[in-house]
């Protein structure tokens, strides 16, 4: 499936990718199953959803650190779902990973330039002064001063430690730059600086991002392209703009309604009920117990992604839900009636 109003040939192709962790004696759990999704060269790609909807399963199965049950990853033309060693392909493919807490993925023993120039180490040979003088290039390059070089990870503070895992990121070389919850673990302020800095990086040394996260407006502001993700499965994909405007899927429309907005026009409504056990999905819909446009359909039938409104969404009633909320945008809401001279007088 070609990623919506992709601008570039697909960097990386997931096809009928499913992921199961042993759970027990003979018992697994199917975190994902049987995306695809193709995240074009030069792209922004973000995969969205709440907690347990499989988004960190995919980043690390593409990046070889995860299982994979079925399905094919490819990346520039090269399936490192089949490699013997899926970590070590990826990596030489130019896959390389930035997680959500920066202190758990740093030694603690090691020197910031040592922690960044570690993924360099075996594909680029070199004598310790050269490494030493691209960890400090590569300091500059995420706004570091190089006089930091020597410190540990624990004499940075958290938007310094992300900096650094997103320096360490780029010693790789890399093509591919998965951010894992990069930014969520910041606050607002940080949070901005580093998604400033990850959309210069992506300019200047012509990366592709899939950017993994649940805040909303750090999509928004970062991601070319949207995949939405319930239990396993991916239920919409839009490009971002299409994605806010008029999103197409009720679980779509529910996330996005859980956003405050600066203006304050619009009051915050959180999403009912539990996102279901992955373990034991729902039959039919997997949306369907919290779906607030369900049919008996929805209950017993599992929607296909199919194109509509130009892009693909998974929900038996899209052109519906579409033709309602057109009506809903279109329908003028009634003026509150005035009140007249003698009721003012009432209330006086």
């Amino acid at each position: 499936m070609m990623a919506v109003g992709d601008t570039g040939a697909p960097l990386a192709q997931i096809r009928d990718l499913a992921i199961a962790y042993r759970t027990g004696w003979r018992q697994s759990l199917r975190a994902v199953d049987g995306v695809s999704l193709d995240i074009p060269a030069g792209s922004t790609v973000a995969l969205i959803g709440e907690s347990g909807s499989g988004k960190s399963s995919i980043a690390r199965s593409i990046c070889g650190l995860g299982p994979i049950e079925r399905g094919s990853v490819t990346i520039g033309g090269q399936d490192v779902a089949i490699a013997p060693d899926r970590a070590a392909a990826a990596g030489a493919l130019g896959v390389t990973i930035v997680f959500q807490d920066p202190t758990s993925a740093l030694d603690p023993r090691w020197p910031v330039w040592r922690a960044i120039i570690e993924p360099r180490l075996n594909r680029f040979p070199a004598a310790p002064a050269q490494h030493r003088a691209r960890a400090e290039e590569l300091m500059r390059r995420v706004g570091l001063d190089p006089s930091m070089a020597e410190r540990r990870p624990h004499q940075l503070s958290g938007g310094q430690r992300q900096r650094v895992t997103i320096a360490r990121a780029l010693a790789g070389e890399p093509r591919l730059v998965i951010l894992d919850e990069a930014v969520s673990a910041l606050d607002v302020s940080v949070r901005n600086e580093i998604l400033a800095l990850l959309e210069r990086l992506k300019r200047e040394e012509g990366l592709t991002y899939l950017f993994i996260s649940h805040d909303m407006g750090a999509v928004v502001q970062i991601a070319t392209l949207v995949a939405v993700l319930y239990l396993g499965k991916i239920v919409e994909i839009g490009a971002t703009e299409a994605f806010v405007r008029r999103p197409l899927h009720p679980y779509t429309q529910a996330l996005l309604r859980a956003v405050p907005t600066l203006a304050g026009d619009r009051a915050r409504q959180p999403l009912e009920g539990e996102t279901g056990d992955p373990a034991n999905p729902p039959a039919g819909c997997r949306f369907h117990p919290r779906c607030p446009f369900r049919v008996e359909r929805c209950e017993s039938r599992e929607p296909e992604l199919r194109y509509v409104d130009a892009r693909p969404v998974a929900c038996h009633r899209a052109e519906e839900i579409m033709a309602m909320e057109s009506l809903a945008r279109t329908t003028p809401v009634p003026a509150a009636p005035r009140a007249r001279s003698g009721d003012a007088e009432g209330r006086r």
